[in-house]
């Protein structure tokens, strides 16, 4: 009988790591990840683009089409890069005025 109720039970390998602990705290730490991941993300997207425009307009010649198509595409990374440095600006205020720490680390989600 004993065989039989080992027979639905899976016992993982002693390798392989466990969550444990408060669930909110992992939660937290999903959350400060994924903002810090989008951020960065978005930082070195809108620099690629500056970098891809500033080539487009070097390699544009003297085509007025071309070159303001270039100016364009480096006006609209730039604004992109200012609202990507404004969300991190808007995240340290926050930090700073609710004494929470969102990207510095130790985030913990409110419990009842």
């Amino acid at each position: 009988m004993t065989q039989l109720a080992q027979l639905g039970t899976i016992n993982p390998p002693a390798s392989i790591p466990t969550v444990g602990g408060n669930p909110s705290t992992f939660v937290a730490g999903l959350i400060r990840g994924s903002i810090s991941a989008l951020l960065i993300g978005g930082f070195i997207m809108t620099f690629i683009w500056i970098m891809l425009a500033g080539f487009r307009f070097i390699t544009s010649g003297s085509d007025p089409k071309s070159v303001s198509s270039a100016w364009a595409q480096i006006y609209w990374g730039l604004i992109g890069m200012v609202v990507v440095l404004g969300a991190f600006a808007i995240i340290k205020l926050v930090e700073t005025f609710f004494g929470v720490t969102v990207l510095s680390g130790g985030f913990q989600l409110p419990t009842r």
